[in-house]
This record gives structure tokens, sequence and C-alpha cells, in this order.
């Protein structure tokens, strides 16, 4: 390039800065005035006043210097031509904006069509765009790109946070890869990917499998409802959710599957948010009920030492006993289990605690080794269960207990809250229920 272009260049690029907020009022010029021959100036005159109107000046406007863009096509007939064809009548001076090469070009700007975006004489923006804003600018053709009620604020405000507006190097014109774009805002999401045990296999891969760029009906920017979305690859998931008789409200309400689970990693098996206890707890925190009047405490507070937790609530396994999608048994029970405080006994009655304990426990031999709750050799278990038809809820509670073996402090017969008064003794026990007579019972007695 020679000397007079760059001064050329650095004249113009001068002035438009200098000239901010500079304005001409434009002038009404009457048609028979229209210039017969050449002319030395085209906006001083009032003619063309109107292209100087603008806050930020292109250089050669600023300086009316028309005639490098423009050339005299007729003098008489006051006609003209651009001075060079397409992108090279802009690329003659910013030298830096015009490249095409590059593996991803913007498709107008390969065509050559700079004044489909910016304005050859000046606008409002240094960059001389057409609309108010570049995000504006943008939506004049993308026009779907920002439907949905939940925006993504970068997208809303500057489309060239995350696109260059002419060539890239990565698709879409992004200034990075997808992900690594994406995490360079969202610090924390990609530091729970690199270092959590379990991380989500979309979320190594590509966000945009989950997430819309610009803007979605869903919270997050999620391209479908949660539900809907983590069922697309969850498809075992979906059919137990259609086909419970009894729903899970976890499952069936807005945010759905993200009550319970995270979306991109976690320390927790199968994604949870937390361990499965405390995922359960922190919506059915009164559960766990001992009696009326306490309850075992919700995850990560302190111990109560008297409290005897259940087996499954013991380890965290809820699942153990629920299904917790939904399932066809009330409270979401995997198998039935009746509430019913007098029974007839058979060979299939408890399904659900007999999915752990065995149904020796329930024979009456001699030898009572099957069972704690004997006297001598005499199964109280049997007695109680088979030959009286009384339930596991006339004894137990299913959750937890300050007795041993989860006896309960009271259990509910009818609208009567009716208390054991179990006491516990090193070789047996003794309780005094409402049902009968105090009892004791030794299991080294003859």
């Amino acid at each position: 390039m020679n000397l007079g272009r760059l001064h050329l260049v650095a004249s113009f690029l001068g002035f438009a800065v200098l000239l901010r907020g500079v304005t001409a009022q434009p002038q009404i010029v009457d048609p028979a005035r229209k210039p017969t021959g050449r002319v030395a100036t085209c906006t001083t005159s009032g003619c063309h006043a109107v292209q100087m109107d603008h806050k930020v000046l292109h250089g050669p406007t600023a300086v009316s210097a028309c005639d490098v863009c423009h050339e005299y096509k007729e003098p008489s007939l006051h006609t003209f031509d651009l001075k060079r064809p397409g992108i090279e009548l802009c690329s003659f001076c910013h030298i830096d904006k015009t490249t095409t090469s590059g593996p991803v070009v913007h498709e107008p700007f390969a065509k050559g069509q700079c004044a489909g975006c910016h304005d050859p004489h000046g606008a409002e923006s240094h960059a001389l765009l057409k609309s108010p804003s570049m995000s504006q600018l943008c939506l004049d053709c993308h026009k779907d790109a920002m439907k949905g009620s939940h925006a993504h604020e970068p997208a809303a405000k500057d489309c060239t946070q995350c696109h260059k507006p002419h060539v890239a190097d990565h698709a879409r014109l992004l200034l990075k890869p997808a992900n690594e774009l994406c995490q360079s805002c969202h610090e924390d999401v990609a530091k729970s990917i690199a270092t959590m045990k379990h991380p989500h296999k979309p979320a190594q891969g590509s966000c945009l499998d989950c997430h819309s760029p610009h803007a979605s009906d869903n919270d997050r920017v999620l391209k479908k409802p949660p539900q809907e979305l983590c069922t697309t690859c969850h498809v075992e998931v979906a059919k137990s959710i259609a086909a419970a008789t009894v729903p899970h409200g976890a499952t069936t309400d807005a945010k759905s599957c993200i009550n319970c689970h995270t979306g991109h990693a976690s320390d927790h098996p199968k994604l949870l948010a937390q361990d499965p206890a405390a995922s359960c707890l922190v919506c059915h925190n009164k559960a766990i009920v001992v009696d009326e009047k306490r309850t075992i405490p919700a995850a990560n507070e302190v111990a109560v030492p008297e409290f005897h937790k259940h087996g499954a609530v013991n380890t965290g396994e809820c699942g153990a006993c629920h299904q917790v999608h939904g399932g066809t048994h009330p409270d979401l029970l995997v198998e039935q289990y009746d509430k019913t405080f007098y029974q007839k006994y058979t060979e299939s009655a408890y399904p659900l605690c007999f999915k752990c304990h065995q149904r020796s426990m329930l024979t009456p031999t001699d030898s009572g080794e099957e069972t704690g709750f004997r006297s001598g050799t005499r199964n109280l278990h049997a007695l109680h269960v088979k030959d009286h038809g009384r339930a596991c809820v006339a004894c137990h509670n299913v959750h937890a207990s300050r007795n041993d073996s989860m006896v309960a402090d009271s259990v509910t017969f009818g609208q009567w809250n009716l208390p054991l008064n179990f006491v516990k003794t090193p070789t047996g026990g003794s309780c005094a229920p409402g049902c009968h007579k105090p009892e004791s019972y030794d299991r080294p007695a003859k």
C-alpha cells in the first residue's frame, strides 16, 4: 500500500471519531436546481445534508470526500457509479475487517453486502450499524433466534459476545468451539464436569444437545421441558412414568427430573443432587416418623443416637421399598403393603416385608431359633401373625424407632393411638398394650 492511501485511511478514521455528535440540519432544495455539471461539494450545498445528520460519521462523509466511493457517470444528468465493485469498495480502506479467507464466512459478507448491515455515511454507533443495536441488527435476518420466554443474556444483549460478524475459525461464526465458549462464562459447570465422580455424558459432549444458545420457552434455556428432554434418552424411565397409576409428584411438576437430579455432574450415583436419602427428605422430611411427636432428623443434621433406622433407611436406599419415578402401589411402594391392623395370614401376605425378611421367621417350630421374638422355644412371631392375625403394622414402625427391631412406641388402631409400652430386657422384653394384658417373654426360659 502506498503512503497516500495510508494517509487517506488514517484521516477518514480520525474524522469518524472526532466528529461524533456533529449534525447538519437538512435543507429543503428545489428539485429544479439539480446540478447539470460537476460540483465541488455534495453536502454543504444542502442537497445531501441528510447524509451528515448522524451521531457518528463515516470518515469520507465527515470531510465531504464523496468521491472516495462515488464517481460521476454523467455530470449533465448528475448520475454516479460506485468506484469499485462489491466488497472491494470497503476493503480499499477497511483492510483488517474485510478478509474473506477462513473456514467460516458470514454469507452477506462473502457476497460483499456490507451495506446490508452498515450505513456507508453514518449511524448512532462507531460500527455504523443500520439498527440501534447489534442484536437488533442480527434479528433483522435471524428472526427466529430469540423466540422464547427465557432469553440467554449474552444473546439478548450483543450477539458478538459469542459470534464474529465477518469471518471465524469455528462453525456458526463462534469465537471458540461451542463447549469451550459456554464454559468460558459457566466456569462452575465446567469445573463440576471435570472434577465430580459422575459426569453426565451429554454434558461432556455438546451443551447444545440440551440447551438453546439464544432463547427458549423453558427455564435454563432448555430445548424442551425437563421431563421431555431427559426421557429423550432415558426411555425406560419415560415408560415407568407413563405406566404409573400412582405418580410421583416430583416427576410431574414443571421442574420434574431436576427436582432430584443435576444435569451436568454429581458426586452421587445417578446424578442425584444429594445422597439418595437426603434427596428424598428434601420433600419428605416428615415421612420418617418415630412417633406422633418426633421424627428422624433430616440428612446432614446432628444424629440422635437413640433412634434406630430401618435397614434401607439407615443405608439411604429409599428405592429399596419405593418406586422413585412412579408405581402401582400406594406410597409408591415396590410391593403391596397392607396397613390393616387385623389380617388373616396367607403365604402371599406381606410381600413388601418379605422382600428382605425370611418367612421362616413365622415357622412355629420347637427350636424357635428363626426369630429373637420367642419365649423359650415358643415362636411369638408365629403366634401373633399366623395364629392371631396381627399385621406387621400392629407392632412395628416402618422407618425408624427408639426401640430395637423397629418396635413402635405406639400404633394406630382405628382412631386410637395405641401405646405398646415396650420394655427391652437383656434376654427378652415385655409390653402392655391396650389389646391384651401385660405380657413378657424370655428367650432362655423353658
